[in-house]
């Protein structure tokens, strides 16, 4: 199936690494022009490099920290005047939860006003500068990613932040609808990025077990009995990135291998 995603342009933040990387590669692979946006300028930069010798697009690097609106328009400006236009956003810049204990116990004001700040509001600012573009072009596709932490009464502030985060996906969604433009949630659930593999490493470690074993338990809660690699991920994201799926907007699409702790309607 061609995604008619040849020439298009796209941004991602969290872009030097992870799912963001992954997700940038594959819209590459399928042609587009891409924008890596993350903190660390060094290793975006490279990040970019590597991108743009391995699949022969056209990736631009542009430093900025979501946290920071003035920061969010100068990049979104500067992927602009790079690519020459924008019609892809997706949001995959935020703190990795799991980290660190997040129960009432635990959890403090300035973490959940951190989250906030960096994965909901960070995902306004970029839309709010983004959108623009998206209706010159008559076409966008803007892609959130969330975490199955909302389903999580045990997460306070990761489940708290990728909730909002819903509401204001949908909230897109609704309003953007007739200008072209689509607006999506998608939530990983165990996904072996680079940052997952390096906790279940030291964990292993820890716990005197393979790694092998490791990565086995991290992911056999789910309905398939594994982890999810961040390259099934990204098929998910580029396929809601990509004209095909002009009928999907609004929605909360849980790409983790399939609960089986609750049921959802």
């Amino acid at each position: 199936m061609d995604l008619g995603l040849r020439g298009k342009r796209a941004l991602i933040t969290g872009g030097s690494a992870g799912i963001g990387l992954a997700v940038a590669r594959t819209l590459a692979e399928e042609g587009a022009s891409v924008a890596l946006v993350a903190r660390t300028e060094d290793r975006l930069r490279a990040a970019a490099e590597q991108l743009a010798a391995e699949t022969g697009a056209t990736v631009v690097a542009t430093p900025a920290d979501v946290r920071d609106a003035d920061a969010v328009d100068a990049a979104v400006a500067d992927a602009v005047a790079q690519l020459g236009g924008l019609e892809i956003l997706v949001h995959s810049g935020a703190r990795v939860s799991g980290t660190i204990a997040e129960d009432l116990a635990h959890v403090t004001e300035d973490l959940m006003l951190g989250d906030f700040d960096e994965k909901v509001v960070g995902a306004f600012r970029l839309a709010r500068a983004a959108i623009p573009h998206m209706r010159a072009a008559g076409f966008g596709r803007i892609v959130n990613i969330g975490g199955l932490s909302y389903r999580s009464p045990a997460s306070v502030s990761a489940g708290a932040r990728n909730s909002a985060l819903v509401h204001l996906t949908a909230t897109l969604a609704a309003e953007l609808g007739k200008d072209g433009i689509t607006a999506n949630v998608v939530h990983p659930g165990a996904t072996l990025t680079e940052g997952v593999l390096e906790r279940i490493a030291a964990r292993a470690a820890e716990q005197g077990i393979p790694e092998d074993q490791a990565i086995a338990r991290a992911g056999a809660r789910s309905a398939v009995g594994r982890a999810i690699t961040v390259q099934e991920l990204a098929d998910v994201v580029v396929f809601l990135a990509s004209p095909r799926s002009a009928s999907i907007t609004g929605e909360t699409i849980s790409a983790g291998g399939g609960s089986t702790a609750a049921v959802w309607y």
